[in-house]
């Protein structure tokens, strides 16, 4: 009798063990879809791209609101053109400064510094960005709208006039 009161102890202490590792693993499992930690994923996505020069990887986090105003810039595909200029951009280092989101609007924002230098360059620049981002509820996914910093614009192309030499 003593071995069978045992017997079902261990049982029930090993049942009870095992629904305490099923009941955490399924809110560890909840918990990394939450739109908090998508944020902090895209985050994550955003700096590492930038400072791995993985710009095809940012520019897939870069998606106009449904919902957006005429006012704000439309994001269109990078040309080969702009992305080969990108590759010649090398970060050297990024962080976020400050970063917050608000879970009832699906909005967020995050402000990076990044110091960069370009290919033909030995200085290294300082930025600071701010980047905006929405949440996509459909697809559990956030986005953000902001274009690249200007700085890592195309350089504008510039005509140089010669005069005549006087005779």
């Amino acid at each position: 009798m003593q071995q069978i009161k045992k017997l079902l102890l261990t049982f029930t202490i090993l049942f009870l063990a095992l629904s305490l590792l099923t009941a955490c693993s399924q809110f560890a499992e909840m918990d990394s879809h939450s739109s908090i930690s998508r944020f902090q994923k895209s985050e994550d996505v955003y700096r590492a791209s930038m400072r791995w020069g993985e710009w095809t990887n940012l520019f897939q986090l870069m998606k106009d609101k449904p919902d957006s105003n005429a006012e704000s810039a439309k994001l269109t595909p990078p040309s080969e053109a702009y992305l080969t200029h990108l590759d010649s951009i090398k970060v050297k280092h990024i962080e976020v400064v400050s970063s917050g989101m608000n879970d009832k609007k699906g909005t967020g924002e995050s402000r990076f510094k990044i110091e960069y230098r370009f290919d033909h360059s030995a200085k290294i620049k300082l930025i600071r960005q701010t980047v905006s981002w929405w949440y996509d509820k459909k697809n559990n996914l956030w986005f953000t709208n902001t274009p690249l910093p200007e700085e890592f614009d195309l350089p504008k192309s510039r005509t140089i006039r010669l005069s005549p030499k006087n005779k």
